[in-house]
């Protein structure tokens, strides 16, 4: 590891620590504020890793909260470093079921099994059993796009 990955590593591993530990004080949007903060500074370093690391971290902990805008913000935030990422693909899903938006949540999960379908993530067949226990319809859209101009089956 180089001295510039390895600052960064104690960096980015202390504001995930020191963030958990203000979920655990009930310091909720201290908590958010903090990954905010260091993702804008991943951002503007171009450590691409660190904002899809950090984004999920913040991402679970409004999910913890129940706030939904928040869960899709910090996921979409992802998905702007990595389109094709199933877990944040899977975690849009999850958020607009929870917002009455199931056609949304179809998408989503639709988009989540191709990537997981064509994509090398190491947790692929996890995941994979995870998406279909909550859509097992999505099995039967291999090769749509998940959009509706693209021939988006899940409304066919």
């Amino acid at each position: 590891m180089s001295d510039a990955e390895d600052k960064s590593w104690h960096r980015y591993r202390g504001v995930m620590s020191a963030s958990t530990e203000l979920m655990q004080r009930d310091e909720n949007e201290q908590a958010l504020r903090l990954i905010d903060d260091a993702v804008a500074t991943a951002i503007a370093e171009n450590e691409n890793r660190w904002v899809l690391t950090l984004s999920h971290h913040a991402a679970v902990i409004a999910r913890f909260l129940e706030d939904w805008p928040r869960v899709k913000h910090y996921y979409q935030q992802s998905l702007a470093f990595n389109p094709d990422n199933p877990a944040a693909l899977f975690g849009l899903a999850n958020a607009a079921k929870e917002q009455g938006e199931p056609e949304v949540a179809k998408e989503y999960a639709a988009r989540c099994y191709k990537a997981l379908i064509e994509g090398d993530d190491f947790l692929r067949d996890a995941r994979l059993e995870t998406l279909l226990k909550q859509w097992p319809e999505v099995a039967g859209w291999a090769g749509c796009n998940g959009s509706p101009e693209d021939g988006y089956c899940p409304n066919t």
